[in-house]
């Protein structure tokens, strides 16, 4: 029961609908300034379809955590079920939007270079315009791939929303 509670709560947390739409900010200033045959990424329509979809998604996430949450305070319930619902759509948002940065900044998002996290970097000429967001981006794409797991594999979400939600 203990177990439970918290971690309905826990997976709860893990959707991270703030964490999502601060990175989806980037993505789209990153997409406005990045440019593909000579015109701003954010105008590629196929790249603008998928933050558009994942957009759509962290819209439903977040209406979906903000009703769990409200039935957590009205009927004093802790979360059920929905609890994997959240878990499962936020890590595949947080993964999805740290895929399209790297896609959008190309080779530039390959290098990890952990001493560009310092605040006294004098920077690298030809990493300069994308220090801000390029640096540890390859590092927090690959702790991004580790949301699907901790908190119950959504694997074993899926099976608990067909057993508790559907009944199969």
């Amino acid at each position: 029961t203990y177990a439970k509670f918290l971690l309905g709560h826990e997976r709860t947390g893990i959707a991270g609908v703030g964490r999502s739409k601060r990175e989806l900010k980037k993505l789209k200033d990153i997409a406005r300034k990045e440019t593909a045959n000579g015109r701003p990424l954010i105008e590629d329509q196929r790249f603008r379809d998928r933050i558009a979809q994942v957009e759509l998604e962290l819209m439903a996430l977040e209406i979906t955590n903000l009703r769990v949450i409200s039935a957590e305070g009205e009927e004093k319930r802790a979360p059920g079920p929905e609890a994997s619902i959240l878990k499962v759509k936020g890590s595949e948002i947080q993964q999805m939007l740290a895929e399209l940065k790297m896609q959008a900044l190309g080779h530039y998002a390959l290098p990890h270079l952990h001493e560009a996290l310092d605040a006294g970097w004098p920077g690298d000429p030809m990493m300069e315009a994308y220090a801000d967001h390029a640096a540890p981006l390859t590092g927090h794409y690959f702790n991004y791939r580790k949301t699907s797991i901790y908190g119950g594999s959504n694997e074993i979400q899926k099976n608990i929303i067909s057993q508790m939600i559907l009944g199969l």
